[in-house]
């Protein structure tokens, strides 16, 4: 019994905890803004030629993040000429 009346309280403790925090939204003190750089390679190959990586390292220094990569035949499929894509961002 001596067991039971100390549940109660603290369950009781933890629900009014519960019910108090349910319709506070969560404290955020700035919401980070992105911006948006694309760095493109043109080639008979997807390899060749390989990306200019002189551009992309001054672009990671720059705080730019490499975020996806996306290769296709360029200017129509058929052409055997490849167009890669490299989509950075970094925080504003």
């Amino acid at each position: 019994m001596k067991q039971r009346a100390l549940w109660v309280p603290i369950v009781a403790l933890i629900a009014l905890t519960c019910l108090a925090s349910w319709g506070v939204p969560a404290q955020s003190s700035s919401r980070v803004t992105w911006e948006y750089k694309v760095i493109s390679s043109y080639g008979p190959s997807i390899s060749n030629p390989p990306p200019n990586i002189q551009e992309l390292n001054e672009a990671g220094a720059q705080g730019w993040e490499l975020v996806a990569i996306r290769s296709a035949e360029f200017p129509n499929v058929g052409s055997k000429q490849f167009k890669t894509d490299y989509f950075l961002k970094r925080a504003k």
